[in-house]
């Protein structure tokens, strides 16, 4: 015997409950059970066993695993059945539960279509006017060739911060020999490197934005640098570390340059679209975002 996650119970009875996300019931969808008012088809009882989380999959394999899955569900259209009966589908809570859940999943649609359109546009530019040709990966190994023949290895730490404020408040706490690690701990905006005092994974060239590189190249073991603007914000770097690797070839490079330039047609694309689709920022609305804690989009649907 094996018990589905009460997590997977609740998101399947709402998903029951809003109707439009299983398939459409219809004289060629079997009834595999029956109680009084309600059924479970086979399209529906296949959408749930896909929707069932990867650990529990193995017990679906086996007819006996079908079996006991149905069974549960069954348990729940039980449930179902006696909590309208009561008269909960009236209750206040469970019909706000149910119109947050409404907007919950317009908004998933919304960024599920305009991922699908962005993900299918992006496809179409990269085989089509942001192509990059292999004459294209070929001259630009060849003007960096050095680069290439004798390659380095760098390691850096560095701190995040959106705003100038906080980079002369950065800058100024390193001038007065505080650790780099806990300036970045306590101040960096990069939430995958902060808690690790700024330390990021050993970098080659062509890894990270060009304006971030250049400098982090050029430091020397031990120096930091000033503020370094990217599109993510500015940037305080520490230089920790370098070495020299092996030579490397253009054929095992090449892929890992046409994604370079690719990006750089791409970013380059998105400035002149934002130039004439005239884009702008509310900087008061955006002042009113939450932070993420406080504002992240739920896992599952809300409840009463």
């Amino acid at each position: 015997m094996f018990m589905i996650p009460r997590k997977f119970l609740v998101l399947s009875a709402l998903i029951s409950a809003g109707g439009g996300l299983l398939a459409c019931r219809n004289s060629q969808d079997p009834v595999i059970a029956r109680l009084a008012g309600t059924s479970i088809t086979k399209s529906e009882a296949e959408f749930r066993m896909q929707a069932t989380p990867a650990e529990y999959q193995q017990y679906l394999v086996s007819a006996e695993g079908r079996r006991q899955f149905i069974q549960l569900l069954i348990r729940e259209k039980v449930l179902v059945a006696e909590a309208r009966r009561a008269g909960l589908a009236k209750n206040s809570a469970y019909r706000d539960a149910l119109r947050r859940f409404d907007r919950f999943l317009k908004l998933r649609r919304k960024e599920y279509e305009e991922d699908l359109l962005a993900s299918s546009y992006s496809r179409q530019l990269r085989s089509g006017d942001l192509a990059v040709t292999d004459a294209e990966t070929r001259r630009y190994y060849e003007d960096r060739k050095n680069d290439y023949d004798k390659p380095e290895e760098i390691r850096v730490s560095h701190i995040l911060v959106s705003s100038e404020p906080e980079t002369l408040e950065v800058l100024a706490r390193l001038r007065a020999n505080e650790p780099f690690e806990k300036v970045a701990r306590e101040m960096s905006k990069d939430p995958a490197t902060a808690s690790r005092g700024g330390k990021l994974s050993p970098l080659r060239h062509g890894a990270l934005m060009p304006e971030f590189e250049d400098v982090a190249f050029r430091l020397k073991v031990g120096e930091v640098s000033g503020a370094v603007k990217t599109p993510f914000g500015f940037h305080i770097i520490k230089k920790l570390g370098q070495a020299q690797l092996p030579p490397q070839s253009y054929e095992s490079v090449k892929e890992g340059i046409r994604a370079r330039l690719e990006r750089e047609k791409f970013d380059q694309w998105v400035t002149k679209k934002k130039e004439a689709l005239g884009v702008t920022i509310d900087e008061k609305a955006l002042a009113s975002l939450e932070p993420l804690s406080a504002s992240a989009a739920p896992q599952e649907p809300p409840q009463p």
